[in-house]
């Protein structure tokens, strides 16, 4: 379990928040379209659980990293792999929240 601070969660929730109206201030908007829209190639397998798993951690440290330039540097040190295996996790958090604040729908 990850203990996080209000400030912290204030800025995971303000990051969700700008992603939702198409503002992904932590990532290179490029970045983001090569990985959610390329269908040809190792990003348009879906995660299994054991990535899903071992990039945890990875959001975890990224979420505890202080301010938004901290977390953007966090980014821009992981690997290729791990850099798109963070990014799909983290939109699925962006739709999960997406979800939740529409509530149920019939």
């Amino acid at each position: 379990m990850i203990y996080v601070s209000k400030r912290q969660l204030d800025q995971v929730e303000y990051l969700i928040q700008q992603s939702i109206q198409g503002n992904h201030v932590l990532f290179d908007p490029q970045a983001v379209r090569e990985i959610l829209n390329n269908t040809s190639d190792r990003y348009a397998i879906p995660m299994s659980e054991s990535d899903a798993y071992s990039v945890e951690h990875h959001i975890e440290k990224l979420i505890l990293q202080p301010s938004l330039e901290q977390k953007r540097a966090y980014l821009e040190h992981l690997d290729a792999d791990t850099f798109q295996k963070v990014v799909k996790t983290y939109f699925n958090i962006v739709e999960n929240n997406i979800f939740e604040s529409n509530g149920v729908k019939h």
